[in-house]
């Protein structure tokens, strides 16, 4: 628990409900001399790994209103994920079936088909539990699962393999279950290292800068599918939502600007009003149509009007710029630095337009177009504001990509637009990308995983198999050299299982480990952490601790604190045998490093106690936020709830459906039977 309490507050947005705390050496929260200083903060960035180590020990139950909070949040934060899952699979088989029921319509699905469905339809949405045949099939997939998670690089490579027929159930795995808790640092931040991986690969093999990240690709599905996890989902809804609904009440506000279409509306409703001169034909080109005076000037008012909405909508866009989830930031991040890197000489407005085409073009535009599909509205919007959200997509697009407007003459009009815009939109395209790495802290989180029992990931023995499946197909690229790992333990699994039928499929929490334990020795040497600094963290994790068990209004609390004193009162604490060991193992550390020169009596033992202070601090101002942040995914999740009934229902719409086509199709047969002609027989 004592983990998330006190990572470092260095947030790319301390107001995103999504943005994750990388540590950094570099920061550091002391006003010290320098040596100090570097000292200081280098013990900061590992904090993480001695209080998890605390925290997995379960030793000091912590009860204070942040503690309870905080496990709120994190309840709040896995039941998101979970329902995101859930909805994502949903709104597979709701397009599956969109298909199916669509040629079903025109009579054009064979009977078989029509048996499929329904065998789709009929079975059940919920999954239930199970678990494998054998403990040797659990550990070796735990094993096998724990390698790819901690591993992505592995992930990186088969995206790259695998097919658009596959890269849908691939994504479903990697997002949602392997990676699927969403607002975990160690999860997100070795999925976007993934990212970097199938970034890097892209940029390195596309010799094309026009191309780069536009053709629809397993690598473009990937970075689509990210957008839709929780964090993008709730930055959509803060940012979009009311913008985007105060648009689609304006139902009989139409703003459409292509002269044909203007035309041919005009033409009818005077032919309606009997009204139609002699003058204005019916059909005509779009050249025509855009020449005629009347046309030109029922357009007029509405572009001055589009670029009127268009400009609110950039103004919102940038302003959420502290909203917008670290990921999505980090990925724009990586776009740019590669994109310098393949080409030194590029311009930044260049780079913009790469840029632009992730965060527009794969996140904030499908969700302003079709925004029932992002859960931004209620109900599909009339077909006048749907139409100018589309024009407001397509200039924001035409904004950060700076097309030709070839395909479209008549955009060309927009053009003022984009010139009003073109430096705004670059500096917000690069502010984006300001965001810190993660690197450091990751090696602390992959770590703490390794030094934890209880590490599951809740997954469907067909996600299971259809990994495995993948991964054999494709092992002579993935595991060219049978002693690797990811080659070792292919070779422990033998061959894939088949996939279950969707009844037979069952949920299950695969317990992962590592076949390869990492010494703590190497950890250390890895992050150069010293004895000292060892020493350090667990003292100060151990007073933080003590100090926020402590009742309220304690005299243990007041500034400066006394350690020392503190120490010995929970040394000495009565009926509570886990603070008198806390309390020892404090005396003792207050003892090791006075020996080591790191703090002096004589002055407080200052150095411990001014970071003891300061984390205090920040843990008191840290209570708002996560409750602030608890009160903005509560909406978030209401509405993620609200969905999965939607998408329920359209299940439920299209069973009754095919339930009522097959009846009749029954029906018919069985009149045609009755009057068949029976015979003659013959017998032998």
């Amino acid at each position: 628990m004592a983990v998330s309490m006190l990572h470092a507050p260095s947030r790319a947005s301390t107001s995103s409900s999504s943005s994750f705390a990388p540590v950094s050496r570099q920061n550091t929260m002391s006003s010290h001399d320098g040596s100090r200083s570097v000292r200081q903060s280098k013990r900061y960035s590992v904090t993480a790994l001695y209080l998890s180590m605390s925290a997995k020990d379960k030793e000091l139950e912590i009860e204070d209103d942040l503690a309870r909070a905080q496990k709120i949040l994190r309840e709040l934060k896995a039941k998101i994920s979970s329902q995101s899952k859930k909805n994502f699979v949903l709104e597979k088989d709701v397009r599956y079936l969109d298909s199916r029921i669509a040629l079903l319509i025109q009579n054009r699905m064979a009977l078989e088909e029509q048996n499929e469905v329904a065998s789709h339809l009929e079975e059940g949405i919920e999954l239930q539990e199970g678990f494998f045949p054998n403990d040797e099939k659990t550990q070796k997939y735990g094993n096998l699962l724990f390698l790819l998670q901690s591993e992505p690089r592995h992930i990186a490579h088969l995206c790259r393999l695998v097919s658009m027929a596959e890269i849908d159930a691939l994504l479903q795995t990697v997002m949602f279950t392997i990676y699927g808790n969403q607002y975990e640092s160690r999860e997100e931040h070795l999925l976007l290292t993934m990212f970097q991986s199938v970034l890097t690969y892209q940029f390195d093999n596309t010799p094309d800068y026009s191309s780069l990240l536009r053709a629809n690709t397993p690598v473009s599905r990937m970075m689509t599918t990210y957008t839709r996890r929780g964090p993008g989902q709730s930055y959509l809804k803060t940012v979009l939502q009311d913008s985007i609904n105060s648009l689609i009440e304006l139902k009989d506000l139409d703003l459409e600007i292509n002269p044909l279409k203007v035309y041919e509306k005009m033409v009818a409703e005077l032919e309606i009003q009997g009204q139609l001169p002699p003058n204005l034909p019916k059909g005509v080109t779009a050249e025509q149509a855009a020449e005629n005076i009347k046309v030109q000037q029922i357009i007029a008012p509405r572009l001055t009007m589009l670029m009127e909405i268009a400009n609110n909508f950039l103004t919102t866009i940038i302003k959420g710029l502290e909203e917008t989830p670290y990921g999505i930031r980090w990925i724009c991040k990586q776009i740019r630095s590669l994109s310098r890197r393949k080409y030194p000489d590029a311009q930044d407005q260049t780079i913009c337009t790469l840029i632009g085409g992730f965060f527009f073009l794969r996140f904030i535009n499908p969700a302003i177009v079709t925004p029932r599909s992002y859960m931004l509205i209620d109900a599909t919007p009339a077909e006048n504001p749907k139409r100018t959200l589309t024009y407001i997509a397509k200039m924001l697009q035409n904004l950060a990509n700076k097309p030709s407007y070839a395909k479209e003459p008549y955009m060309v009009k927009l053009q003022p637009f984009i010139h009003q815009n073109k430096e705004r939109i670059n500096k917000f395209l690069l502010d984006l990308c300001e965001v810190q790495d993660f690197y450091e802290s990751l090696e602390i989180d992959n770590y703490v995983a390794l030094s934890k029992k209880d590490l599951e990931l809740s997954i469907t023995l067909n996600e299971v198999y259809a990994t495995h499946s993948l991964l054999e197909r494709h092992s002579a690229e993935l595991a060219k050299d049978d002693s690797s790992h990811l080659g070792v333990i292919l070779s422990e699994l033998g061959p894939a299982p088949a996939q279950l039928p969707r009844k037979e499929n069952r949920a299950i929490n695969l317990p992962l480990f590592s076949k390869w334990e990492v010494p703590l020795d190497d950890f250390t040497a890895a992050l150069d952490i010293t004895q000292e600094e060892i020493f350090f963290m667990e003292a100060k994790s151990t007073f933080v601790m003590i100090l926020r068990s402590l009742p309220a209004g304690s005299s243990m609390t007041r500034r400066p604190l006394r350690l020392d004193r503190i120490a010995e009162a929970a040394a000495t604490t009565k009926n509570d045998s886990i603070m008198v060991k806390k309390g020892i193992r404090s005396m003792e550390l207050l003892s090791q490093l006075q020996d080591l020169g790191v703090i002096d009596k004589e002055d407080g033992f200052s150095l411990l106690r001014d970071e003891v202070e300061q984390e205090l601090v920040h843990l008191g101002s840290m209570k708002d936020k996560v409750i602030e942040e608890t009160r903005k995914l509560e909406e978030v999740n209401r509405t993620i709830r609200d969905h999965n009934g939607f998408l329920v229902g359209q299940l439920e719409t299209y069973k009754s459906y095919l339930h009522n086509v097959r009846s009749q199709s029954e029906g018919k047969t069985r009149k045609q039977q009755k009057h068949s002609v029976l015979g003659p027989y013959k017998f032998t």
